[in-house]
């Protein structure tokens, strides 16, 4: 070991040797490792040492020593000091003198460079930091400078094993390096105690390899860095937020404004990551105008990893609230996923034991003891977590996916702040907006890769598309391209609708209840289900009506909605409502023959409650919903009354066949054709589009007669009984 003689360097050394000396004094049994003593070896010379043992001990003493039975504890003075003390630890006789021995030299040491005057030193330097940032007091720093000298190997555990021993072994060599009772270091080193609380050292009690570095000065940053840091972001403005500030934001503020700084306070913001969750929190902080402070995620490795550990994050909390005013303070938890989930046991649902595991203890202490204002931010789902855990929340905000309104204003937001607008039109914009449904990230992403590339203006909306297609195919997300747009030959004449009605006028209704009209105490909900056999034109038509209205259209499908888990139903046709309205858009139900087929058939009590959940949200959606099905018979009857509109869309009578031949192939036909094409039963708008793509890549002339004859295959194949219908769909 180097030994130090600079005044500016000897605090730690000194330090450890108070530390030994009272192990020394305190431990009665044997020695086995010779690096016990290698901290007090390095005081004095070979020769020194040697010169000292002589004058200490008599030489029949000495020469007992030297002819001992046992070859390995025989003092020799060829052997190196640390080796000679523990030959002479071997011999009990021998012990007491060592002893004085020892703290006659370490007093002499001690006396040289008094440890209350190397306060300027830079390891007493680091130690008086990290007592204050976690407000230790000096018995707890004497206990964590222990293990810390043991890591460093200043001190060497007295059986051989150092750092690698059990709990109490360690726990009793602490007690002797501090002269106390056992009793004392057991309680300050209490899970809940602040020793371990704050991860100073992990459950075998070895030190923390992270505040190892900071007191050896590898790491510059202050302390404070590795638990929090304060956030100086520039954030959105809190209108910015439109809907879920003024849903959310006066009990929001009311509950953080109000806190009370002997009660904790616990919001927590969940649900699709890419949501804005964080920088609502952020821009939360700001309107109240309180310090914000966010804790710390990665903490950097000797091997240039990081990790950031649930337990290390919970210290990180208790130091910050700790450390900052509650009055003036918020605390934002992000990317909490690990702290707040509870994780499923394989093994305990196999061998039917406990069914989940983690730190839900800890994390139920820390929501009921940190009086600072927090904000958790987490991707879980709220069934993941613990239900004795969700109970603590003080608040909650589900964040759903983004939607076009939302997307459009961080497009606008980002391209301002990154000065895009010379190649950003509004135009273009709303069309990113809607096209590419990704999280801020991905927008601002893209934006700073096009600013790096610094296209020209006409190149932009094409190098949006290159950059974009990865990115979401890399996360699966499907872009909202044409496909929801009506085929562009597509017209309302020609379909044979059942009703009294005629579309048009149902076009004209829809366009009123979107304007408002009607009475405003009890506004007429909008419900439109459309039933007939496939390829009908239900489709088609909810496309004319999003493009004729200029409204978007969310489409569901039944099976979207359609879950394996109890409850999963239910939720999706929450979700899908909550959708639609986000982005006042018109929701399509598509296929939902499975989803609400009458509960008087029902066989489970699932298939009831799904049905009183879309009841329930048909009852109460501002918006257009439009419900398709090919079988309406089985539908429950309660749904059936909560649509405005019913429409049947049912087979092309002579004239719709007519209507669509002519202007899908583009052609006239005579009236010898005519009267075929009407002997062709059951043809559907969707039969002459199939026989035209059929036709498309074929070349050649194609005459009426081909397309009569391909558009009678299709019927002969509808009719037979593997494609034919039970029986007549309507009402």
């Amino acid at each position: 070991m180097k030994k130090y003689t600079s005044h500016n360097y000897r605090w730690k050394e000194n330090k450890a040797l108070g530390f030994f000396l009272n192990f020394i004094n305190n431990h009665k049994g044997e020695v086995s490792d010779n690096d016990t003593f290698e901290l007090v070896a390095s005081l004095r010379s070979h020769a020194q040492w040697i010169d000292l043992i002589k004058a200490t001990y008599p030489k029949t003493t000495l020469n007992k020593m030297k002819h001992s039975s046992s070859c390995r504890n025989r003092l020799d003075f060829d052997d190196d000091a640390k080796e000679m003390f523990r030959e002479i630890w071997y011999s009990e006789s021998g012990r007491n003198r060592l002893r004085k021995l020892f703290a006659s030299v370490i007093s002499d040491e001690l006396e040289k460079h008094p440890i209350e005057n190397d306060a300027s030193e830079p390891f007493a330097q680091k130690v008086r930091e990290l007592q204050q940032t976690m407000k230790l007091t000096d018995f707890e720093v004497d206990v964590l400078l222990v293990f810390a000298f043991l890591r460093s190997d200043l001190l060497c555990m007295s059986d051989g094993r150092c750092g690698r021993s059990d709990q109490s072994v360690k726990q009793e060599f602490v007690a002797k390096c501090l002269n106390c009772d056992p009793g004392l270091v057991r309680e300050a080193l209490r899970n809940d105690h602040k020793i371990r609380r704050y991860d100073c050292v992990d459950d075998d009690l070895d030190f923390n390899s992270d505040l190892f570095c900071f007191l050896c000065g590898a790491s510059k940053e202050p302390l404070t860095n590795s638990y929090y840091t304060r956030c100086h972001d520039e954030v959105l403005p809190w209108s910015f937020y439109g809907n879920l500030s003024e849903k959310h934001g006066d009990m929001l503020k009311k509950i953080i404004s109000s806190a009370n700084n002997n009660m904790p306070t616990n919001i927590l913001l969940y649900g699709a990551p890419g949501t804005g969750k964080t920088s609502f929190a952020k821009t939360l902080a700001a309107e109240l105008k309180r310090d914000c402070y966010m804790i710390s995620q990665d903490v950097s490795m000797k091997n240039g990893t990081s990790r950031s550990t649930p337990e290390h994050r919970f210290g990180a909390l208790h130091v910050c609230a700790e450390q900052v005013d509650p009055a003036e303070s918020l605390i934002i938890v992000d990317e909490a996923d690990d702290m707040l989930r509870s994780h499923t046991n394989i093994f305990a649902l196999l061998f039917g034991g406990s069914q989940t595991t983690g730190d839900k203890g800890l994390l139920n202490s820390v929501l009921d003891t940190v009086r600072v204002p927090t904000i958790w931010i987490t991707n879980t789902p709220a069934g993941a977590l613990d239900e004795s855990s969700r109970r603590r929340f003080d608040y909650s905000i589900r964040f759903d996916p983004l939607n076009t309104t939302q997307r459009l204003a961080i497009w606008r937001n980002n391209v301002s702040k990154m000065k895009l607008e010379h190649l950003f039109s509004d135009a273009m914009q709303n069309k990113f907006a809607a096209s590419y449904p990704v999280s801020a990230g991905g927008i601002t992403l893209t934006l700073q890769n096009i600013a790096k590339l610094s296209p020209k203006p006409d190149e932009v909306e094409a190098l949006v598309a290159k950059l974009m297609a990865p990115h979401c195919e890399l996360l699966n997300i499907s872009q909202n391209n044409d496909k929801l747009l009506p085929a562009k030959d597509y017209s309302l004449d020609g379909l044979n609708i059942k009703g009294n009605l005629s579309l048009d006028r149902i076009v004209d209704a829809i366009r009123n209840y979107q304007q408002g009209s009607g009475d405003a105490i009890d506004r007429p909900r909008m419900n439109l289900l459309l039933s007939g056999a496939p390829g009908t034109g239900k489709t088609e038509f909810v496309k004319y009506l999003g493009n004729v209205l200029n409204t978007k259209v969310v489409v569901k499908m039944g099976s979207d909605l359609l879950d394996m888990y109890v409850g999963g139903t239910e939720k999706n046709i929450r979700s899908a409502f909550d959708e639609a309205e986000a982005e006042h858009a018109i929701l399509f139900l598509d296929e939902i023959d499975g989803l609400v087929q009458s509960r008087e058939r029902a066989a489970r009590s699932w298939e009831v409650t799904q049905v009183n959940e879309l009841l329930h949200r048909m009852e109460n959606f501002s918006g257009v919903m439009i419900g398709a099905t090919n079988f309406s018979a089985n539908l429950d009857s309660a749904i059936l009354r909560r649509f405005t509109f019913k429409l049947e869309f049912d087979y092309l009578d002579d004239a719709g066949k007519k209507v669509f031949f002519e202007r899908m192939f583009r052609t006239t036909l005579t009236p010898e054709e005519y009267h075929e094409l009407a002997m062709i039963p059951m043809l559907a708008p969707g039969d002459f589009r199939t026989v035209r793509q059929s036709f498309f890549y074929l070349g050649g002339q194609t005459t009426n007669r081909d397309y009569i004859a391909a558009l009678a295959r299709e019927s002969e194949i509808k009719n037979s009984n593997k494609f034919a219908p039970k029986s007549k769909i309507g009402f």
